[in-house]
């Protein structure tokens, strides 16, 4: 009888350290970043910002915190989102002219694309001198390069993995990012960057206005410019 209970409690201690180390899995992928964090090189003459590298938090050679990030989407259920800023730089490099941002989806469904506006700067208004640009390009925490499956050709490698743009307006101060190859899983993440410093009151969405939506609106619009006509000249 006592080797009996002796073998239960060796297995439940067992059973309570597995438990542990599964606990302490889940908060270490918690704590890590979406985002890469670059410590140095360049990208179109721009170095890495000091204020950037100084407020990255770095565990066994790990970034942690989502510190890699200027900015952090996450989408929740019932199109709830929410923005944090866990890096206070308002710029990865030095010349405080672009930020990394990175996505959570915790939605419950694939996001294929995201619409993203600015009310202040033309966060569309690539120079060419992206996260994943050359010349030579940055080097990153950990070593090794995030910058794998580049697909954003047109616009100077702003976007990470899988990562391309569209519909980008006018003003340069709104368009959308496209995640190819599946899109994010629920669950899952994915990074790019933007042009300008933070902008804390960035919208996101998910997905793109529906052609019909706009339609919708344009028809809308005409008919109270119409029903406005006929009030004046009444």
């Amino acid at each position: 009888m006592k080797r009996l209970a002796a073998l239960v409690s060796v297995k439940g201690f067992s059973f309570f350290c597995s438990v542990v180390l599964l606990v302490l899995a889940a908060n270490t992928a918690s704590a890590s970043s979406v985002c890469p964090a670059p410590n140095g090189g360049s990208v179109g003459g721009l170095g890495v910002s000091s204020t950037y590298m100084a407020d990255t938090t770095v565990s066994g050679g790990v970034v942690t915190n989502n510190t890699g990030c200027n900015v952090l989407i996450t989408f929740g259920s019932l199109g709830a989102v929410s923005t944090t800023f866990p890096n206070a730089a308002p710029s990865y490099d030095s010349g405080g002219d672009d930020n990394l941002v990175g996505i959570v989806n915790n939605s419950g469904a694939t996001i294929t694309s995201i619409s993203l506006s600015s009310a202040t700067y033309d966060i569309f208004g690539f120079d060419g001198d992206g996260i994943c640009g050359g010349g030579p390009g940055y080097t990153f925490v950990g070593g090794g390069s995030p910058c794998v499956n580049i697909i954003d050709t047109s616009y100077g490698t702003y976007g990470g993995p899988w990562v391309t743009y569209s519909g980008i307006s006018p003003s340069l101060q709104s368009g959308v990012v496209n995640f190819a190859n599946g899109g994010v899983p629920n669950g899952g993440s994915a990074f790019f960057s933007l042009e300008g410093p933070v902008d804390v009151s960035l919208a996101a969405k998910v997905g793109t206005p529906e052609p019909s939506s706009l339609f919708l609106l344009g028809t809308g619009l005409l008919g109270l410019f119409g029903v406005a006509k006929r009030k004046l000249f009444a």
